[in-house]
């Protein structure tokens, strides 16, 4: 029987915009804080003693930040893949989060503003899907029964999760709540995929 493809999602650390109540995106970015690098070193105790294949990131700075902090204590060097990005909100991103967030929990005022935004300088859902889920697949075929890891953001690790376990990419939105450094895992085989672990935390609650 073949071992099934084991892969390991790890969010990036906290940056200077988590402080700051500001608004990551695919589009702009934000390097890692002091507590996000430490949140890196701690995922990377967490996952010491796991032998994995291959280490990818997301290319944006903030998880090729973590991905290196985790990298360096396993002994991988991170190859960035750019299917892994997150979701490319546009005109919104770094702007602040309680009235510009994208998921519509903002004042009713600014929703047709959002939306305009979105529509003309941020990314349709269709490409989002599809980018994403082309590098999972890509990550798995390249790796069949091996062990990887991935670094990347909460969209791109929601939609994974909607695609994976519940083979509906629109409900991406549905998870959710996910830690900085948080780990996750799920096994695939037979293009039937199983959730090991969520957003396990506890290494950054020490």
């Amino acid at each position: 029987m073949n071992t099934p493809t084991q892969l390991v999602l790890v969010r990036h650390g906290e940056t200077e915009w988590t402080e700051k109540g500001l608004l990551h995106g695919g589009r702009l970015d934000s390097p890692l804080n002091p507590k996000g690098r430490q949140q890196a070193r701690l995922a990377a105790r967490r996952l010491e003693g796991e032998d994995f294949a291959a280490l990818f990131s997301s290319p944006q700075g903030r998880a090729m930040q973590t991905a290196e902090i985790i990298g360096e204590a396993l002994g991988l060097t991170p190859e960035p893949h750019d299917g892994l990005r997150e979701y490319v909100f546009g005109w919104v991103e770094g702007k602040p989060k309680p009235p510009f967030e994208p998921d519509g929990t903002g004042p009713l005022i600014m929703k047709p503003i959002i939306a305009l935004s979105m529509l003309l300088t941020g990314e349709r859902p269709g490409q989002f899907n599809r980018r994403v889920l082309s590098a999972v697949h890509d990550i798995a075929d390249e790796h069949p029964s091996d062990r990887i890891l991935v670094v990347t953001h909460w969209g791109v690790l929601s939609l994974i999760m909607a695609a994976l376990l519940d083979a509906d990419p629109k409900r991406w939105r549905e998870y959710g709540g996910w830690a900085p450094c948080g780990i996750t895992e799920l096994h695939g085989q037979g293009g039937k995929w199983q959730l090991i672990r969520m957003n396990d935390s506890e290494h950054i609650q020490e």
